[in-house]
Protein backbone atom coordinates (compact mmCIF):
# COMPACT_ATOMS: atom_id res chain seq x y z
CA UNK A 1 0.00 0.00 0.00
CA UNK A 2 1.26 3.59 -0.99
CA UNK A 3 2.46 5.54 1.74
CA UNK A 4 -0.03 8.66 2.92
CA UNK A 5 0.97 11.72 2.12
CA UNK A 6 0.96 14.67 4.12
CA UNK A 7 -0.29 17.88 2.78
CA UNK A 8 -0.03 21.33 4.79
CA UNK A 9 -0.49 25.25 4.69
CA UNK A 10 2.91 26.57 3.21
CA UNK A 11 4.44 23.56 2.44
CA UNK A 12 8.01 23.87 1.20
CA UNK A 13 8.37 22.32 -1.97
CA UNK A 14 11.42 21.10 -1.74
CA UNK A 15 11.27 19.08 1.68
CA UNK A 16 7.81 17.39 0.06
CA UNK A 17 9.85 15.76 -2.82
CA UNK A 18 12.91 14.59 -0.41
CA UNK A 19 9.83 13.17 1.80
CA UNK A 20 7.97 11.23 -1.26
CA UNK A 21 10.82 11.10 -4.08
CA UNK A 22 8.90 8.18 -5.58
CA UNK A 23 5.18 10.00 -5.29
CA UNK A 24 5.43 13.21 -6.08
CA UNK A 25 5.63 14.77 -9.44
CA UNK A 26 6.77 18.21 -10.18
CA UNK A 27 6.97 20.43 -13.32
CA UNK A 28 7.96 24.13 -13.54
CA UNK A 29 6.02 26.37 -15.80
CA UNK A 30 5.78 30.09 -16.70
CA UNK A 31 5.87 32.47 -15.52
CA UNK A 32 8.34 30.25 -12.62
CA UNK A 33 5.35 28.32 -10.90
CA UNK A 34 6.37 25.13 -9.08
CA UNK A 35 3.52 22.42 -9.50
CA UNK A 36 3.56 19.01 -7.62
CA UNK A 37 1.05 16.50 -7.83
CA UNK A 38 0.46 12.43 -7.00
CA UNK A 39 -2.72 10.66 -8.81
CA UNK A 40 -3.31 7.01 -8.31
CA UNK A 41 -4.97 4.52 -10.04
CA UNK A 42 -9.40 4.19 -9.60
CA UNK A 43 -7.95 0.29 -8.01
CA UNK A 44 -5.28 1.86 -5.25
CA UNK A 45 -6.60 4.68 -4.54
CA UNK A 46 -4.68 7.09 -1.94
CA UNK A 47 -4.70 8.61 1.18
CA UNK A 48 -3.59 12.04 2.23
CA UNK A 49 -3.35 13.59 5.80
CA UNK A 50 -4.34 17.28 6.20
CA UNK A 51 -1.94 18.71 8.80
CA UNK A 52 -2.63 21.97 10.14
CA UNK A 53 -0.59 22.52 13.35
CA UNK A 54 -1.41 19.84 15.45
CA UNK A 55 -4.63 18.69 14.20
CA UNK A 56 -4.58 16.08 11.26
CA UNK A 57 -7.74 15.10 9.04
CA UNK A 58 -6.93 11.50 6.89
CA UNK A 59 -8.67 11.33 3.93
CA UNK A 60 -9.16 8.22 2.31
CA UNK A 61 -10.13 7.31 -1.53
CA UNK A 62 -8.36 9.97 -2.96
CA UNK A 63 -7.48 10.40 -6.66
CA UNK A 64 -5.12 12.86 -6.51
CA UNK A 65 -3.70 15.97 -5.48
CA UNK A 66 -2.34 19.34 -6.44
CA UNK A 67 -0.18 22.02 -5.15
CA UNK A 68 1.49 25.27 -6.70
CA UNK A 69 4.03 28.08 -5.41
CA UNK A 70 3.40 31.60 -6.66
CA UNK A 71 6.83 33.05 -7.16
CA UNK A 72 5.46 36.58 -6.03
CA UNK A 73 4.91 35.32 -2.66
CA UNK A 74 7.78 32.72 -2.60
CA UNK A 75 8.32 32.96 0.88
CA UNK A 76 5.32 31.47 1.45
CA UNK A 77 6.08 28.23 -0.32
CA UNK A 78 3.01 25.59 -1.97
CA UNK A 79 0.19 28.42 -1.41
CA UNK A 80 -2.86 26.37 -2.09
CA UNK A 81 -3.59 22.52 -2.19
CA UNK A 82 -6.41 20.98 -4.15
CA UNK A 83 -7.20 17.70 -3.27
CA UNK A 84 -9.37 15.25 -5.39
CA UNK A 85 -11.67 11.80 -4.54
CA UNK A 86 -14.80 9.98 -4.19
CA UNK A 87 -17.35 8.85 -0.71
CA UNK A 88 -15.63 5.63 -1.55
CA UNK A 89 -13.42 2.82 -3.33
CA UNK A 90 -16.47 2.19 -5.81
CA UNK A 91 -17.51 4.00 -8.78
CA UNK A 92 -21.23 3.97 -7.94
CA UNK A 93 -23.22 4.20 -4.52
CA UNK A 94 -26.37 4.47 -3.21
CA UNK A 95 -27.46 7.84 -2.22
CA UNK A 96 -28.30 7.34 1.43
CA UNK A 97 -24.79 6.04 1.61
CA UNK A 98 -22.89 8.56 0.40
CA UNK A 99 -24.71 10.89 2.41
CA UNK A 100 -23.94 9.32 5.64
CA UNK A 101 -20.20 8.95 4.31
CA UNK A 102 -20.30 12.37 4.07
CA UNK A 103 -22.00 13.85 6.97
CA UNK A 104 -18.88 11.11 8.64
CA UNK A 105 -16.87 13.50 6.89
CA UNK A 106 -18.37 16.56 7.85
CA UNK A 107 -17.51 15.12 11.51
CA UNK A 108 -14.27 14.16 11.09
CA UNK A 109 -13.41 17.55 9.68
CA UNK A 110 -15.01 19.19 12.62
CA UNK A 111 -13.51 16.35 15.39
CA UNK A 112 -9.97 17.46 14.12
CA UNK A 113 -10.17 20.83 15.24
CA UNK A 114 -11.93 23.01 12.17
CA UNK A 115 -14.58 25.37 12.62
CA UNK A 116 -17.01 26.94 10.45
CA UNK A 117 -16.07 30.12 7.86
CA UNK A 118 -18.94 32.12 6.19
CA UNK A 119 -18.06 34.13 3.41
CA UNK A 120 -17.27 37.74 4.79
CA UNK A 121 -19.91 39.08 2.68
CA UNK A 122 -22.67 36.52 3.13
CA UNK A 123 -25.59 36.45 5.79
CA UNK A 124 -24.27 34.05 9.07
CA UNK A 125 -26.75 31.69 8.85
CA UNK A 126 -27.60 28.15 10.21
CA UNK A 127 -28.90 25.03 9.16
CA UNK A 128 -32.51 24.62 6.99
CA UNK A 129 -32.05 28.46 6.85
CA UNK A 130 -28.61 28.09 5.26
CA UNK A 131 -29.20 25.15 3.11
CA UNK A 132 -32.62 27.80 2.32
CA UNK A 133 -30.54 30.30 1.32
CA UNK A 134 -27.50 27.95 -0.90
CA UNK A 135 -30.40 26.73 -3.08
CA UNK A 136 -30.34 30.79 -4.44
CA UNK A 137 -26.64 31.30 -4.24
CA UNK A 138 -24.19 28.38 -5.53
CA UNK A 139 -21.21 30.18 -3.71
CA UNK A 140 -23.07 30.08 -0.07
CA UNK A 141 -21.48 27.54 2.84
CA UNK A 142 -23.70 25.19 4.07
CA UNK A 143 -23.80 24.52 7.22
CA UNK A 144 -21.17 21.47 8.25
CA UNK A 145 -22.92 20.71 11.88
CA UNK A 146 -26.43 20.31 10.21
CA UNK A 147 -27.43 16.86 9.26
CA UNK A 148 -28.94 16.48 5.96
CA UNK A 149 -32.10 14.29 5.47
CA UNK A 150 -31.80 12.02 2.50
CA UNK A 151 -34.54 14.42 0.96
CA UNK A 152 -32.11 17.79 1.83
CA UNK A 153 -29.42 16.07 0.20
CA UNK A 154 -30.83 15.35 -3.21
CA UNK A 155 -32.45 18.69 -3.47
CA UNK A 156 -28.38 20.18 -2.84
CA UNK A 157 -27.03 21.98 -5.41
CA UNK A 158 -24.61 20.96 -7.51
CA UNK A 159 -21.11 22.08 -5.95
CA UNK A 160 -22.53 22.77 -2.78
CA UNK A 161 -19.46 24.29 -0.21
CA UNK A 162 -18.72 24.08 3.24
CA UNK A 163 -15.95 25.99 4.48
CA UNK A 164 -13.72 25.56 7.59
CA UNK A 165 -11.07 27.56 9.27
CA UNK A 166 -8.51 26.63 11.34
CA UNK A 167 -5.33 28.84 13.07
CA UNK A 168 -4.25 30.59 10.18
CA UNK A 169 -5.92 27.82 7.65
CA UNK A 170 -8.29 27.76 5.47
CA UNK A 171 -10.29 24.73 4.33
CA UNK A 172 -12.82 24.64 1.67
CA UNK A 173 -15.02 21.06 0.41
CA UNK A 174 -17.10 20.87 -2.55
CA UNK A 175 -19.77 18.40 -3.06
CA UNK A 176 -20.01 17.25 -7.19
CA UNK A 177 -22.55 14.69 -8.00
CA UNK A 178 -23.29 13.27 -11.59
CA UNK A 179 -26.26 14.88 -12.51
CA UNK A 180 -27.25 11.98 -14.86
CA UNK A 181 -27.41 9.73 -12.02
CA UNK A 182 -30.37 11.61 -9.51
CA UNK A 183 -32.85 8.90 -8.91
CA UNK A 184 -33.09 8.19 -5.46
CA UNK A 185 -33.83 4.86 -5.72
CA UNK A 186 -30.61 4.14 -7.89
CA UNK A 187 -27.11 4.59 -7.71
CA UNK A 188 -25.33 7.56 -8.12
CA UNK A 189 -21.68 9.19 -8.18
CA UNK A 190 -20.42 11.67 -5.91
CA UNK A 191 -16.83 13.41 -5.91
CA UNK A 192 -15.62 15.42 -3.29
CA UNK A 193 -12.71 18.43 -3.39
CA UNK A 194 -10.95 20.24 -0.35
CA UNK A 195 -8.99 23.22 -1.27
CA UNK A 196 -6.61 24.44 1.51
CA UNK A 197 -4.71 27.98 1.86
CA UNK A 198 -3.08 29.78 4.71
CA UNK A 199 -4.76 33.40 5.53
CA UNK A 200 -2.45 35.33 3.26
CA UNK A 201 -3.81 33.72 0.46
CA UNK A 202 -7.75 33.53 1.50
CA UNK A 203 -6.88 37.76 1.69
CA UNK A 204 -5.90 37.67 -1.70
CA UNK A 205 -8.35 35.56 -3.26
CA UNK A 206 -10.59 38.22 -0.93
CA UNK A 207 -9.51 41.20 -2.91
CA UNK A 208 -9.39 39.43 -6.19
CA UNK A 209 -7.01 39.23 -8.92
CA UNK A 210 -6.54 42.38 -10.09
CA UNK A 211 -5.64 43.56 -6.59
CA UNK A 212 -3.83 40.48 -5.79
CA UNK A 213 0.14 41.81 -5.83
CA UNK A 214 -1.40 45.01 -3.47
CA UNK A 215 -3.82 42.65 -1.57
CA UNK A 216 -2.75 44.19 1.97
CA UNK A 217 -3.06 47.42 0.76
CA UNK A 218 -6.52 46.31 -0.89
CA UNK A 219 -7.68 44.09 1.80
CA UNK A 220 -9.52 46.90 4.49
CA UNK A 221 -11.25 48.61 2.06
CA UNK A 222 -12.95 45.29 0.76
CA UNK A 223 -13.61 43.88 4.20
CA UNK A 224 -15.79 47.15 4.68
CA UNK A 225 -17.84 46.73 1.48
CA UNK A 226 -17.89 43.06 2.70
CA UNK A 227 -19.55 44.03 5.76
CA UNK A 228 -21.70 46.71 4.79
CA UNK A 229 -22.78 43.44 2.31
CA UNK A 230 -23.39 41.47 4.78
CA UNK A 231 -25.42 43.96 6.63
CA UNK A 232 -27.78 44.29 4.36
CA UNK A 233 -28.40 41.35 3.33
CA UNK A 234 -29.01 40.07 6.83
CA UNK A 235 -31.69 42.92 7.72
CA UNK A 236 -33.44 42.03 4.63
CA UNK A 237 -33.54 38.25 6.01
CA UNK A 238 -34.69 39.36 9.46
CA UNK A 239 -37.53 41.31 7.80
CA UNK A 240 -38.68 37.81 6.79
CA UNK A 241 -38.56 36.38 9.67
CA UNK A 242 -35.42 34.28 9.21
CA UNK A 243 -32.81 33.72 12.37
CA UNK A 244 -29.35 35.49 12.23
CA UNK A 245 -26.44 33.82 13.77
CA UNK A 246 -25.56 36.75 15.40
CA UNK A 247 -22.43 34.56 17.75
CA UNK A 248 -20.91 33.78 14.50
CA UNK A 249 -17.33 36.01 14.37
CA UNK A 250 -15.23 36.40 11.37
CA UNK A 251 -11.75 34.71 12.15
CA UNK A 252 -9.06 37.62 11.63
CA UNK A 253 -6.69 37.68 8.80
CA UNK A 254 -3.17 38.01 10.12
Amino acid sequence: MPEAIEITPNQPGKALLARYPHQIKSLNRPPNVNFYSVDWPRNALGTVQIKTGEHVITIHDVLGISGSDDPNFASEEIVEWHLYGGLGSEEEIAHDVARQRFLSLLQAIRNAGWQRYQGRGHPRLKGSAALRYALNSRVYALDPDYPLSLQEWMSMPDDSLWRFHLENAYLTLTLTRDARRKDVSKKGAYFIKLSLVDANEEARRIVGPERRADWQAALPEELKLLKQDREHTEQLLKQQGVAIDESYQDPKLR
